[in-house]
């Protein structure tokens, strides 16, 4: 024989039931930004792998710093050293102004940050694996390692001449245009040897 449940009961599993539903509706709420914000870093770094640009935003990056994940190279060849100089600084930041960002923008501040502060070798390990995946689909590693050495020769000169780059940021150019891909480390051969 079935027992009724009491008003306290009921009351109970209707309330237990409520929270239910509403937890499942933040929960679909939370997601769904989460797809709109991967939507605007797909955007802005013009792909259209969405699963891509949702690992670079759980990296951090939105829609308006997105931009800056291309540029992560130059930061890490800059701290090379242990130290960023004021040349290496002016020319990422050259490098920014090229791409029509001005200083203002959310993605130069972000460099700037990275710039006043060494980011942690783990940011930068997973920032150059996930930059590898965007851009093996864009054909952009050669300019990204040009930028790079550009970035090298910059402190390396001496009064603004000649070529004189580290071996601690020839190492790391290599290295990051094998994990940029064959073509990118093929074509600084020449240029670093």
């Amino acid at each position: 024989m079935p027992i009724d449940p009491s008003d306290e009961e009921e009351k109970y599993f209707h309330a237990v039931d409520v929270e239910a539903r509403r937890k499942l509706r933040e929960s679909l709420e939370d997601n769904a930004r989460k797809l709109e914000d991967a939507a605007k870093v797909a955007a802005a770094l013009a792909t259209d792998d969405v699963g891509l640009a949702a690992e670079i935003h759980a990296l951090g990056f939105d829609g308006e710093t997105a931009p800056a994940l291309e540029v992560l190279p130059l930061v890490h060849v800059a701290w090379a050293d242990g130290k960023v100089h004021r040349r290496e600084r002016a020319t990422i930041l050259r490098v920014l102004e090229a791409r029509g960002l001005a200083a203002d923008h959310a993605a130069v501040k972000t460099i700037a940050a990275l710039l006043d502060e060494r980011p942690s070798d783990a940011f930068m390990h997973e920032s150059l694996s996930l930059l590898r995946r965007l851009v093996a689909r864009g054909g952009k590693a050669h300019e990204i390692v040009d930028q790079c050495v550009g970035v090298a020769t910059a402190a390396g000169s001496l009064l603004g001449l000649g070529m004189r780059v580290s071996d601690e940021e020839r190492r790391l150019i290599h290295e990051i245009a094998e994990l940029l891909g064959p073509n990118s480390s093929d074509a600084i051969a020449a240029e670093l040897g």
